[in-house]
């Protein structure tokens, strides 16, 4: 094998660890998000990951006088929202890394 097929070789393997490093890196970053929103009533905490999923679901203690359907309506409101955050920001990570893929 030649200096010159050795050194693109090189060349080639050391572009492919790069790119790995950026997906392993992003696959990280999708793993951490968590996107938490309060109801402006703080009786509702929703906690959402990087798939729109509810994680978490906090409720106030004070609930008695608050009729179940309000609670349930607050409740799906506010985990929509997180939810939406929450892919909100997985299309940021995604979208950085296109464009790293592409720069790269």
């Amino acid at each position: 094998m030649t200096h010159a097929r050795t050194t693109e070789l090189d060349a080639l393997v050391g572009r492919v660890q790069h790119r790995l490093d950026i997906l392993r890196e992003t696959h990280e970053q999708l793993d951490r998000i968590r996107f938490r929103v309060t109801s402006p009533d703080n009786l509702v905490t929703v906690v959402a990951d990087g798939s729109g999923a509810m994680v978490e679901l906090e409720l106030a203690e004070n609930l008695r006088s608050v009729s179940a359907r309000r609670l349930s309506s607050t409740i799906a409101t506010v985990a929509a929202d997180a939810a939406l955050a929450a892919l909100d920001q997985r299309e940021a990570i995604l979208q950085s890394l296109q464009a790293s893929l592409t720069d790269s």
